[in-house]
């Protein structure tokens, strides 16, 4: 019988809440302490914490401590879940639609207060591994780290999944599930004709050049494969027709996918298999474990240190070991780095580029950092947060013009495509760029800025938070004159009275000679003047390191690092579609490359 290890084993959420929580739901008394309790759940932010009071054994109050969610997305579930908890005396409450991640979050949070009230632990610390020694590491368990672990257990490896947050899935728990292949079974069975050849075609008309021949050649031959994995797993196709990309530009045979639920009907159907390999003792999965650091040993990646919610600190050896992180869109050292010195980010909190560092400090060259598909206007206005503006959509600004920090304006703002808009931002100095217009534009513009789909800064009522955000002097700027808005809001005053000046003379002849612009050619009038600052915003990243068709991390001599491997976003889309986005391409990435980097690690971690 093989020596088992002890280790500290974290407990899966929901066992715990129904430890917690199932007295009150199946209506029989449970004993809570009284008293007041804190507990800590994971948004799409950061963190959300809750005090609850226990009075006679039962839930009396509930509240909010802090939280990092978007204003107004999240507020029907800050304002909605706990009211529901507290009316039930029980967790197992509805999440509210649009706000699924931060109304898990609240209820995961009161769940482990309620576990402490209750005595619980949130850790077994007698637990052992179900094995000698692990085989493979995986560090994250979004879509591509559930991927390959699935895989690489059902090779036969031992394997361990570390995941930062207390349930699986990272970003997919709330993005969208497209994917694309070339020769797929959806494909055959509305008679369409594909090929890797017309896929790859695709890749090099829209890709631009930027992509490494040999990857996109590998993904364009085994994504169909890849794709009908998930078919025959039992994951929903909806209507199983095809489509072109609804935002990104169209390929030249129809081959995108719809998945019914999106993303997260991908991690629920992971999770489901996974927790069948975790019950065999093939999967050891430690949630709340955040990875650290990799251990080197002769330029060789021997093991991981990961870090649990107590903050004990403990080395796992394998190996091999699977990079599966993410991206690094709210790793602010990594984004001013390669891409931008002032943005905002629609990336979850958890995307701090952890994958990225380790590649680094392993000696991996990178590839493709620079392309990086940012939207333009993002308001900051604060920390952290931002409001959206509708400059995906400039005929509602009738007359508005965009000028950089230099008063100059830079491109035709009405009816221009999506490339260029992210070029304007991405060129302009500071990457800033101001919104300009004059009251009459004003009047004829609500809402201009609103957070998410729903809070908006403006309204009908006065534009109250439009007033409020001026008085504030830091992203929306007032002059009476066009030389006192300059001044304000830290415009080239000369320059900007004369960009003015010039447009004017645009609209009264109907013709803009610098730019073709010929909608909504309006002139300015009278003051008062204003200037909403914005910046780019970010979701994915399309870079990273450098690997091979094995998904073997390359270091700067061109060689594989032993024992390191990588899949998902790490991989960087740019490497593998170019420099425009493909549509599909990133979720198809999840689980092609999962599987690759899955079947190398194993296929090494057993020969040794």
């Amino acid at each position: 019988m093989k020596k088992k290890t002890k280790l500290v084993l974290t407990v899966l959420l929901l066992v715990l809440a129904l430890g917690a929580h199932q007295a009150f739901a199946m209506g029989k008394s449970a004993n809570y302490k009284d008293g007041i309790y804190q507990g800590k759940g994971n948004g799409i932010g950061g963190e959300v914490v809750v005090s609850l009071s226990i009075v006679n054994g039962k839930i009396n109050s509930i509240e909010i401590e802090s939280h990092s969610e978007t204003p107004g997305l999240s507020d029907p579930a800050i304002n909605n879940i706990p009211r529901q908890i507290l009316k039930k005396q029980s967790v197992d409450v509805d999440s509210v639609a649009g706000a699924t991640i931060t109304s898990d979050a609240i209820k995961e949070a009161v769940a482990n207060a309620l576990n402490t009230a209750l005595g619980l632990k949130s850790e077994e610390d007698n637990a052992m591994l179900p094995f000698e020694k692990a085989d493979v590491l995986v560090v994250g368990a979004g879509m591509a780290g559930l991927n390959a672990a699935y895989e690489a257990a059902s090779l036969g490896a031992n394997v361990i999944l570390f995941e930062q947050n207390s349930r699986v899935g990272g970003s997919g728990l709330y993005a969208g599930g497209t994917l694309s292949g070339a020769g797929t079974k959806v494909q055959l069975e509305n008679n369409v004709e594909d090929s890797p050849a017309k896929f790859y075609a695709d890749i090099e008309r829209l890709g631009k050049g930027i992509f490494i021949p040999e990857l996109a050649r590998y993904h364009v031959e085994y994504s169909a494969q890849a794709i009908d994995w998930y078919d025959s797993i039992g994951i929903s196709f909806g209507d199983r027709k095809l489509y072109q990309p609804a935002v990104y530009e169209a390929f030249d045979t129809l081959r995108e996918i719809h998945i019914q639920g999106g993303a997260k009907a991908v991690v629920d159907k992971l999770e489901e298999l996974l927790n069948e390999q975790i019950r065999e003792g093939k999967v050891v999965l430690l949630l709340n474990t955040k990875v650290v650091d990799i251990v080197l040993e002769d330029e060789a990646v021997v093991g991981v240190v990961a870090k649990d919610k107590e903050g004990n600190l403990t080395t796992y050896k394998a190996n091999a070991t699977i990079l599966a992180t993410g991206g690094y869109g709210h790793n602010e050292e990594w984004v001013k780095r390669y891409n931008f010195e002032n943005s905002r980010t629609d990336a979850p909190a958890f995307a701090t580029g952890d994958g990225y560092d380790f590649a680094e400090k392993a000696g991996a060259q990178f590839s493709n950092m620079e392309y990086l598909p940012a939207y333009p206007g993002a308001v900051p206005v604060n920390d952290g947060v931002y409001a959206k503006t509708m400059v995906a959509n400039t005929s509602k600004y009738p007359g508005a013009i965009w000028v950089n920090l230099e008063g100059k304006r830079m491109i035709d703002e009405i009816d221009c495509n999506p490339a260029p808009k992210q070029a304007v931002w991405a060129s302009a100095p500071e990457n800033i760029v101001y919104i300009v217009f004059d009251e009459a534009m004003k009047q004829a513009n609500k809402p201009i800025l609103s957070y998410g789909a729903g809070f908006a800064m403006t309204n009908d009522a006065g534009w109250v938070r439009f007033e409020e955000e001026i008085s504030k002097g830091d992203v929306v700027f007032k002059g009476d004159t066009i030389e006192e808005l300059a001044i304000n809001a830290g415009i080239n005053k000369d320059a900007l009275v004369e960009t003015i000046k010039r447009y004017n003379t645009f609209a009264q002849n109907g013709k803009d000679t610098d730019f073709g612009r010929t909608n909504e050619l309006t002139a300015f009038g009278s003051g008062p003047y204003y200037a909403v600052k914005t910046v780019p915003y970010l979701m994915l990243t399309k870079g990273g390191p450098l690997m091979n068709t094995k998904a073997q991390i390359i270091n700067k001599e061109g060689q594989p690092i032993v024992g390191l491997y990588q899949c998902g976003e790490l991989v960087g889309g740019a490497n593998i579609g170019g420099a425009a986005s493909i549509g599909g391409l990133a979720n198809t990435i999840c689980v092609l490359w999962g599987k690759v980097a899955a079947r190398s690690a194993v296929e090494f971690a057993l020969s040794k």
